[in-house]
């Protein structure tokens, strides 16, 4: 292996406590070389964009199996399946940790209820629930962000696209939900975080089986059903993998937008020509928003494992090592984006790797692009400036997916 003098303290397990620091350590690890081996995380580190992408192209073996990351987690099969069933039987069907045939065989059975028509069929309806949270807050001096409109935006539209029309049951769970699923997977949680997300997996697993009963008897239009009656030369789901990628899509598909919208406020809260572009370039807030996930790197890496033995611009990588693909540090690559560390909604976003490239590209990535671009126009709308409150905003623990736990605003309407 090809080392560094002095090694770059990541500190993967400080995520929460680092916040928004992490960036900078992302950074330092570029830095200190497109690709090294970290004994402290006893990983690869994988940070330049040109290996970033090759590492997401398919091209080299590395593998999307994650489930082998779950099994070294509690390495002892006895003790694995006592704290963790439900986790490892249903986290195999994710969608985002299958491979080859597999991988190609669940997306194309996918790609219908994640269409682009899909995805603006329900634009209205996400325009309504922004204007009404939106509304709910009015007058008001100072709001929680992320609770009282974040997830009041992402939480109920997610819900309504996949036909799950209990509010008031599922509002209250979708934090928790996200939260200990984030923190439990993301690799270096405690006995305590790995059996909390297992019973929460579990939770999950005895309600969406309810929805997916009463709509093989009735299916409807909704996105659940379209999944259910997904076919293919015969080819169906089964209840399991339903179940597993209704954990993946409940989880992602809501945390994911709801960190980028508070990431983002926070970011336009110090940057007022940034508010002030967006105002007046209302045809440019996909390119504004896309520039915005870029600079407040909501989306931070992707772990891979080494499928077998194989060199790597010199370095020798072995069968079954980890491997962490720096998205946030390929996104700030300064021999691909020109003054990386500055927010320039002019800026191209053709190399944009938020959504990951390759085979892998976010499957959802429709449903949250038409999201963000109904909620920025409204907000700013609404209000003239912001001010965050928090001296330092709290993160939770996901690596992948980073995102703040709160946001307390001061509010200055238009």
């Amino acid at each position: 292996m090809v080392g560094q003098s002095v090694e770059p303290p990541l500190e993967f397990a400080r995520v929460e406590e680092l916040g928004d620091r992490m960036i900078g350590r992302i950074n330092a690890a570029r830095e200190a070389g497109p690709i090294w081996w970290s004994e402290k995380e006893h990983s690869w580190i994988v940070s330049g964009y040109a290996e970033v992408a090759e590492g997401f192209s398919g091209s080299i073996p590395l593998s999307n199996d994650r489930s082998k990351l779950m099994e070294g987690m509690i390495p002892d099969p006895v003790e694995r399946d006592r704290i963790m069933p439900n986790t490892m039987k249903y986290f195999r069907h994710f969608l985002i940790n299958l491979e080859g045939p597999q991988h190609i065989r669940m997306r194309r059975l996918m790609t219908k209820a994640f269409s682009r028509k899909v995805a603006e069929d329900y634009r209205p309806f996400a325009a309504k629930v922004i204007a009404e949270t939106l509304d709910a807050v009015k007058g008001r001096g100072e709001v929680e962000f992320m609770e009282e409109i974040g997830r009041e935006i992402t939480g109920r539209n997610l819900l309504r696209i996949m036909g799950l029309e209990d509010e008031e049951f599922y509002m209250p769970k979708l934090k928790y939900w996200s939260y200990i699923a984030n923190a439990g997977l993301g690799g270096h949680a405690s006995l305590e975080t790995i059996a909390a997300m297992d019973l929460a997996f579990g939770e999950m697993v005895e309600v969406f089986q309810g929805e997916i009963d009463r709509r093989r008897a009735n299916p409807g239009t909704d996105f659940l059903s379209q999944l259910i009656l997904a076919e293919d030369n015969g080819d169906r789901f089964s209840d399991d993998e339903l179940l597993g990628n209704m954990h993946l899509i409940l989880i992602a598909g809501h945390d994911t937008t709801l960190n980028t919208m508070g990431l983002s406020v926070n970011a336009l809260a110090k940057h007022p020509e940034a508010r002030d572009y967006m105002r007046a370039h209302p045809e440019d807030t996909l390119h504004s928003a896309m520039e915005l996930m870029r600079y407040i790197a909501m989306s931070t890496e992707m772990t891979r494992l080494v499928a077998e033995d194989f060199e790597w611009q010199g370095h020798q990588l072995k069968q079954g090592q980890i491997v962490h693909l720096m998205i946030a540090g390929a996104n700030r690559d300064p021999s691909v984006f020109a003054e990386p560390e500055k927010l320039d909604l002019t800026r191209p976003q053709d190399a944009n790797m938020t959504f990951a490239p390759g085979a892998h590209h976010c499957i959802g990535h429709l449903l949250a692009k038409m999201q963000l671009t109904e909620f920025f126009p409204a907000f700013l709308e609404r209000y003239d400036s912001w001010e965050v409150l928090e001296d330092e905003i709290p993160f939770g623990g996901g690596l992948a997916f980073r995102g703040p736990q709160s946001l307390h605003l001061s509010l200055k309407p238009r």
